[in-house]
């Protein structure tokens, strides 16, 4: 299901997940922004607007970087570790997408229980129009590219009763929530 407006997408997200709270930011997107060395899209800070730091459907993990000082500083570790990891991937000369912030360079944002990463694909200069991948932590060249926004990607895996969907995992034995952290 593709949702265009991302406050239309992050409200069927918190109603498949049964998730009727929100965030309460203390850190301004221009300060995570600057930290980060990247403007992120829209419709991922639609997103921290309504999700807190959490676990969606027991399997997807976000740190929201708005949300406090510390979550900022944990997101940065998170966000750091992972484009090492890529780096490390792409001097081994393994099939993989750069890392930021190579031009081009995928951009992390989420993790799943396992070890795999949520990264965006920065393939045009427009923040807004990023596509979604997702590394495995099975293989450092096994991605899966969806050509889908991050709220579009994160609808199809809050209702997702099956395995089609960005991780190829049987969504259906995983309880519809969001448990903020």
């Amino acid at each position: 299901m593709f949702i265009a407006d991302p406050r239309l997408a992050v409200a069927a997200i918190a109603a498949a997940l049964d998730w009727g709270g929100a965030a309460t930011p203390e850190v301004d997107w221009g300060v995570v922004e600057r930290r980060l060395g990247t403007l992120l899209p829209g419709d991922y800070k639609e997103f921290m607007a309504r999700f807190p730091s959490g676990m969606f459907r027991s399997v997807i993990r976000f740190i929201n970087p708005t949300q406090t000082k510390m979550h900022l500083r944990s997101f940065q570790q998170d966000f750091d570790q992972a484009l090492a990891n890529v780096r490390t991937a792409w001097e081994y000369d393994y099939d993989t997408y750069l890392p930021f912030p190579e031009p081009g360079g995928v951009i992390p944002f989420a993790s799943d229980d396992t070890g795999g990463v949520f990264f965006r694909l920065p393939w045009t200069p427009d923040p807004d129009r990023w596509h979604v991948v997702y590394l495995s932590r099975h293989s450092p060249d096994d991605w899966t590219r969806m050509k889908r926004s991050m709220t579009a990607v994160m609808l199809e895996l809050a209702k997702s009763q099956g395995k089609r969907n960005i991780l190829g995992w049987d969504m259906s034995r995983y309880e519809r929530s969001f448990q903020p952290h």
